[in-house]
Order: structure tokens, then sequence, then C-alpha cells
């Protein structure tokens, strides 16, 4: 199948070539239709967020098993100047890979993505993951989320990891951790 754009980057103002196979990510925002079901999902990945239309017949369903913050695996087609989903499967929170720590004053929870494709892994991408996760652990009053994610595309510059909101951070050390979270917390 022929694309219909040049590849740019994932972002939401400038038009987006899905990749060949799925995209993973958390919802950002739910638009819906009259009737209260979801209409369109702003899906907020690694890469940068992006909207996709919903098919009219996946509303229903998804409309019990998806909320602002699920995080979810979704097949997109280029259609003229959007995108819209094949296909969309909610994703179960794997407790191993994720960390919160609840507070009332956030207004927004801080995500940190660390990439463990076998590049990253082997440049330590594992044992950065685990300290991160023990870090996060041990913030009081923040809330924080943890994920392992595939590769960032800075493989030669791993082990990699993307904050929300931020730019992809390369070889970070796992003693630095401790500055990192403090940073990202102090910022949320």
């Amino acid at each position: 199948m022929p694309l219909l754009n040049k590849p740019k980057p994932l972002t939401s103002k400038k038009p987006f070539c899905p990749p060949d196979g799925p995209i993973t990510g958390l919802v950002a925002r739910m638009g819906t239709s009259k009737s209260g079901l979801p209409k369109t999902l702003t899906v907020e990945t690694v890469g940068g967020t992006f909207e996709v239309k919903l098919e009219k017949s996946q509303r229903a369903p998804l409309a019990a098993e998806i909320s602002t913050g699920t995080p979810v695996r979704v097949w997109v087609r280029n259609e003229g100047r959007s995108l819209r989903a094949d296909y969309v499967a909610p994703l179960e929170a794997r407790p191993n890979l994720e960390v919160p720590i609840r507070c009332s004053t956030a207004t927004r929870e801080a995500c940190i993505w660390v990439c463990t494709s076998k590049s990253c892994c082997r440049k330590g991408g594992a044992e950065l993951l685990e300290r991160v996760q023990e870090e996060a652990c041990k913030v009081d009053g923040a809330r924080l989320r943890v994920r392992e994610c595939g590769c960032l595309g800075t493989c030669k510059k791993g082990p990699s990891l993307k904050v929300r909101g931020e730019k992809k951070i390369h070889q970070v050390a796992p003693g630095g951790v401790p500055a990192l979270i403090a940073r990202v917390v102090r910022q949320n």
C-alpha cells in the first residue's frame, strides 16, 4: 500500500504517516458524539500526540472499556488529512511496570517511559527501568507513572527514556535517576 504522505514526526500539528503495525500510547482525551459515545481519541505516545477518529461500530464497545489515561494499542490508516482507527485495543496495566503514587494536589500525572528494546537493554535499559521504579516508589506526595516502552529510535545513544511533555533523554546513568525523578516531581 503506497504512503499518502512522507513520514514526518509524530505531532498533532503536522501530517502523520502511520508506521506499519500498531501504535501504543495513553488516551489523553476523548471527543464524544451527540449520543455520548467516544468519537475521537487523542493518544499520547513516546513519539508525540495524535488524534484518531473511531469507526461507528467501535464506539459503543470502547465506551465501557476506555477512559482518559487508559493504555491502548491503535491500528491507524490515513484518510486524507485525518487518521481513522481500524482497531483500538485497551491494554491492561502490568503491575510490575507501573508505579502509581497518589496525590490529591497534583493536576496531571507525570509519566516516564523507559526504553527496553534490545539495543537499550544491552546498554543497561533493564537496570535503568528498575532504578527508575525504585526511585519513583520513594517519592511522597506526587502522582508518577513509570512504564516500559519499545524503541525510542535512538539506539546508538541508549539507554534512553522519555518524560511526558519533554524531549527524549539519552545515555541515562542509573546514578542520575534520583535527580531526574526530583526534577520531574518538581515540574508536575
